[in-house]
């Protein structure tokens, strides 16, 4: 189950804080003493703030340096702004503002500043730009499946509720997925993995499995799976000028398998991942011409319609020795 680090800040908020005081309010009432009201009104209005600021962090946490940034950026500039008018005010219109408040606003925005630049310094040495790229996907597939095609028990995750042409697209999936290539292909749809098929449970597959279960591989892909398309979004915008159209398709071939990645549309795409290094060139046209398939289920035409040069030696030749290597290479 996908965990969120940020989800459990407002409860924890409201119970170290919150039920104090409420328990003094408690114990005011029934001993009948004086309080002051209004400071436990602010300090409970205080309190719910923060507990709605980390309930939205919860929700944008995806996007968190980029507010910590603006955020930094706006203080920045309110504090130049009262800098200016606490050095200026006596000057030019005979006003200013009070040491004590223009000291607590200086401490406030530098704490906020050192605490942003120590945060994006630990994400920068762990070797992430932005938190999103370990950020949570929120909920993952459940409901589960299994089907028994030829000799492959398929395991089948999707979300409830799924619609017609994505039903479609399952079954296209399903219909790839072997134990013999393609291994493992998840559907995004809307920045949610919409459901998942494979067959890393199958006997014939256990000698890829060491360090790492199933399960644990399988939250792996739809996380790299996440990250492939944040950064093929971030690469789109640098390669715009190339005239050569979006990113549809990229492939990371590592030592034993490859991790596919291909584009579907604005707001769907592939993530196919094949475990057997000798059958990348297999898997990589499975999910070219899954692609197309799927996205004819959108009534939209082929993008992944490739040919293959004819294996082919060529014109080799040994070269003695004897013989000047050509500088011009040609």
């Amino acid at each position: 189950m996908d965990t969120d680090r940020f989800s459990k800040l407002p409860a924890v908020i409201a119970s170290l804080v919150l039920l104090p005081v409420l328990l003094e309010l408690l114990a005011w009432y029934i001993e009948g003493e004086e309080y002051d009201v209004a400071r436990a009104a602010t300090v409970i209005t205080v309190i719910v703030a923060l507990a709605l600021i980390a309930t939205v962090l919860g929700r944008i946490r995806a996007r968190l340096p980029v507010l910590m940034v603006v955020a930094l950026t706006v203080t920045a500039a309110g504090e130049a702004v009262l800098g200016f008018v606490a050095a200026f005010g006596p000057v030019l219109w005979r006003g200013g503002v009070p040491g004590e408040l223009h000291g607590l606003v200086t401490a406030g925005v530098s704490a906020f500043a050192v605490a942003t630049g120590v945060y994006l310094l630990v994400q920068y040495r762990r070797g992430l730009y932005l938190p999103y790229l370990e950020a949570g996907m929120g909920p993952l597939p459940t409901a589960t499946k299994r089907r028994v095609i030829g000799e492959s028990e398929i395991l089948i995750r999707t979300m409830p509720d799924i619609g017609p042409s994505v039903e479609k697209a399952l079954a296209s999936c399903v219909a790839m997925v072997d134990q013999d290539d393609l291994h493992f292909v998840a559907y995004f749809g809307d920045q949610r993995c919409r459901f998942y098929t494979d067959v890393l449970e199958d006997g014939d597959l256990a000698h890829f499995f060491h360090e790492t279960d199933q399960e644990e591989r399988r939250k792996i892909y739809l996380r790299a799976g996440n990250q492939l398309n944040w950064l093929t979004q971030r690469l789109n915008q640098q390669l715009h000028r190339l005239e050569g159209g979006i990113l549809i398709r990229t492939v990371l071939d590592v030592e034993r398998g490859a991790m596919f990645f291909y584009w579907v549309d604005e707001t769907r795409y592939l993530i196919g991942v094949t475990l057997d290094q000798r059958k990348v060139d297999i898997a990589d046209d499975k999910m070219a011409r899954l692609v197309d398939t799927i996205r004819g289920h959108f009534t939209l035409p082929p993008i992944n319609q490739r040919e293959r040069a004819p294996k082919s030696h060529g014109h080799l030749r040994s070269i003695p020795r004897s013989e000047r290597w050509p500088e011009s290479g040609s």
